[in-house]
């Protein structure tokens, strides 16, 4: 094919390629042996799912005419098949985050392709990042190849140079299902009996899992009728993809790009997939039943055309698709920023195509803190080890703690309940699912058969034996805590906890004192626990953090050694608490300073700093923003009482040091009347007031200035009875042209005061 060579061309002289071609083209399956022929050293594939990694690997092999295992291998999670003379090796996205992990520089490797990279999996982001770093520090030599279908405008920005491919498919009909009723498999068995009767090729049928497989199987039993998805066995999934009699492929999504099933004419696409989604329940992410994007169902239906024309049957509504959305958008980050921190690199500043958000960045920082595995911005040596196991964060923590408490077969159990659908949701016991999982393991089958064949993955690379009694409650609580530490919960009533991330969640019917939730709905005001091992309350102290806490209590000044988890007080022991510190001190005055006597001689500032004249702020905003000028005053205050206590007109006279003698030159804090006595002058920004009757003005004949005579000073002249009379600034005026006409008036009210003529 021309576009091969074409593709190998440009790869001798640009070192990064995006390859756009359609399902079928061969991209994948024959691409990377030309790539094989043309270069030196291995060539890695990665394929975002475990199906397509096997099946893409026995394809490459079958066209070399070889078993898997010799030139062409393939490593998935947990199992794998390669060889000393193994040259290309297919494997999952993780998989190759880890072999990077093992060597930045993938010395040996000539070539590294992504497949299906328009799916934008947070797993095919990170490796592309993490991969172009490679390329620009370490390996300039390195190829980098992009395959995809329908590749959008970040990658084709990111990778530079396109290579497509035309497509020349057979036309399709589509038909739509306006109004879908009834269960979703009866209407997949339904069309798909339609289709297979119309007498034209084989019928590949989308369906979202292998329970819904399984179910339309059964409705198909009178037609030869196959499955296909990740946990069939290798031989049976390459006898599907190899040409034979008419049948019906029913088919995850795995059949949408990566594999090519011959003789198909007909499509039933339910437009539903697995997607990994992060579940705030667990803190996980999991596979969650969702509806497709566009791009998807234009390679579903797509694979009508390849040999002939063709139809697809969509079962839902013509335009019922979602936005396409980067997996990195909406994920849980904490196992990526882990990766890129075992790696040297700050999950931000790789060159991916779509940037985390700062939140979720956010987030996953405090989670990995939470486990301990990192330090300030760094990895610890638990952290070290949480990158080589091959699951989140939070399990492997699980992990880890098993191997030291000799739990690994319990350990296996729950990576298998936690990770996989939870067979018993409605049900927050743990216990009757490690019931279930140890009926499975002596030949019961029921609802944990796959759960059980997780488990045993585990075991293998746990190197444990399988559990064989069901263990205490309280042993699995103890595990759990280790992955869940903010997930403890202290009972505060009956069916009531504080979590030890501070949120209140509520149990169905009682509980035990202690708790650890791995699973929990955890929105709206009070949360609900959903999955729960108790605890015993011994068990949280390894994790309990000493802490020593000081604070106002009922206006007290109190200390106390603590051990915590989080939010919840394990044991508190009295102490001394020393000096309040200035943020304990700024806590006791956020509603306000005592000013008592100082609050005339902070307004007296104001308004001379009003006035431009140079003196310190003493504004209740300037004086709260740095106490440190209070704590010499507060080392022994311990009560509230004793802090408003303190001589704050003193303490303020100190801060304005030899310019109070200024402050009283120019703003004087009384006035001497003509009688002898001293009244106070009331200062405002706008102006200094003073307020005293007529009987205190005698013989007060000009309006009072300060400021050096520039400001005069309102005079608020009041009756005996203490009423306003007259305000002014002009008490000369006052005195001369209104005194005599009031004077009348206020005779005959008050007889028994004197009213000069003369005042």
């Amino acid at each position: 094919m021309d576009w091969i060579q074409e593709g190998v061309e440009r790869l001798r002289h640009h070192p990064r390629l995006l390859l756009k071609a359609p399902p079928g083209a061969g991209k994948s399956t024959l691409f990377p042996l030309a790539l094989l022929k043309a270069f030196p050293g291995k060539v890695l594939l990665s394929e975002p799912r475990r199906l397509a990694a096997r099946a893409v690997a026995f394809r490459l092999a079958e066209n070399l005419g070889e078993p898997l295992g010799e030139t062409v291998g393939y490593r998935v999670r947990l199992e794998g098949k390669e060889g000393p003379k193994t040259r290309l090796l297919v494997l999952t996205e993780g998989l190759l985050l880890q072999a990077l992990l093992k060597d930045p520089t993938l010395e040996g490797v000539s070539a590294v392709l992504l497949d299906e990279a328009h799916e934008r999996h947070l797993e095919t982001d990170l490796a592309l990042g993490l991969l172009l770093k490679v390329q620009a520090l370490l390996r300039p030599d390195l190829r980098l190849v992009v395959l995809s279908a329908t590749p959008d405008e970040a990658l084709v920005e990111r990778m530079g140079q396109v290579l497509e491919v035309a497509e020349r498919p057979y036309p399709v009909e589509v038909h739509h299902l306006e109004r879908p009723e009834g269960p979703l498999e009866a209407l997949a068995a339904r069309y798909a009996r339609k289709a297979f009767l119309e007498g034209e090729g084989s019928v590949l049928v989308f369906l979202p899992g292998k329970g819904e497989i399984a179910r339309t199987q059964r409705l198909l039993a009178d037609l030869p009728a196959y499955p296909l998805h990740g946990g069939l066995p290798l031989a049976e999934q390459a006898a599907l993809l190899r040409p034979g009699p008419r049948r019906i492929v029913l088919a995850t999504d795995v059949a949408e790009t990566s594999l090519t099933l011959p003789g198909v004419r007909r499509v039933v696409d339910t437009g539903l997939a697995k997607r990994p989604r992060f579940d705030p329940r667990t803190g996980l992410s999991r596979l969650e039943v969702v509806p497709i994007p566009e791009e998807s169902a234009l390679q579903r239906a797509g694979r009508a055309g390849r040999e002939g024309p063709g139809k697809v049957f969509r079962l839902y509504p013509k335009g019922a698709f979602p936005p396409k959305r980067p997996e990195i958008l909406e994920a849980d980050l904490s196992p990526a920023l882990l990766l890129a921190l075992g790696l040297g690199e700050r999950l931000e500043d790789l060159p991916l195509p779509t940037p985390p958000p700062r939140g979720a960045l956010e987030a996953a920082w405090g989670l990995l803190r939470l486990l301990g595995a990192v330090e300030g911005e760094a990895l610890t040596p638990l952290g070290q080890a949480l990158l080589a196991l091959p699951t989140h964060p939070r399990l492997g923590r699980m992990v880890l703690a098993a191997r030291e408490l000799g739990l690994l077969p319990l350990a296996a159990d729950l990576l298998a309940l936690l990770e996989e659908r939870d067979p018993l949701e409605g049900e927050p016991d743990l216990m009757p699912r490690l019931e279930g999982l140890l009926r499975a393991r002596q030949g019961e089958g029921g609802l944990f058969q796959a759960l059980e064949r997780v488990s045993a993955l585990w075991r293998r690379r746990l190197h444990t034996p399988p559990l064989k009694a069901l263990p205490h409650p309280e042993e699995v609580g103890r595990l759990l805590l280790y992955a869940y530490p903010d997930r403890v919960g202290e009972r505060t009533a009956p069916g009531r906890y504080r979590l030890a991330s501070g949120r209140a969640v509520r149990l169905e019917g009682d509980g035990p004192p202690y708790l650890v939730a791995p699973a929990a709905d955890l929105v709206g005001r009070e949360g609900r626990v959903l999955l729960m091992a108790p605890l015993a309350r011994e068990d949280l102290f390894p994790l309990a953090r000493e802490e020593i806490r000081r604070g106002w209590e009922g206006g007290r000044w109190v200390g106390f050694r603590e051990r915590r988890l989080g939010a919840l007080v394990l044991e508190r022991t009295p102490m001394d608490p020393g000096p309040p510190t200035e943020e304990a001190l700024k806590e006791a005055l956020k509603g306000g300073l005592p000013w008592g006597e100082a609050e005339g001689l902070r307004a007296r500032v104001a308004f001379l700093r009003a006035q431009g004249v140079d003196l310190p702020d003493l504004s209740p905003e300037a004086l709260l923003q740095d106490l440190s000028w209070l704590l010499p005053y507060a080392e022994g205050v311990r009560r509230k009482e004793e802090l408003e206590a303190l001589p704050w007109k003193a303490l303020l006279l100190g801060l304005l040091g030899e310019k109070a003698a200024l402050l009283e030159r120019l703003a004087p804090e009384t006035l001497t009347l003509p009688s002898g006595r001293r009244k106070r002058l009331l200062y405002r920004e706008e102006g200094p007031l003073l307020r005293l009757t007529i009987q205190e003005a005698l013989g007060l004949k000009e309006t009072p200035k300060v400021l050096e005579g520039r400001v005069p000073v309102t005079v608020e002249l009041l009756s005996p009875a203490g009423r306003p009379v007259q305000v002014t600034q002009d008490l000369k005026g006052f005195w001369e042209r209104t005194y005599p006409a009031l004077r009348k008036e206020l005779m005959r009210r008050y007889p028994k005061h004197p009213w000069p003529e003369n005042p």
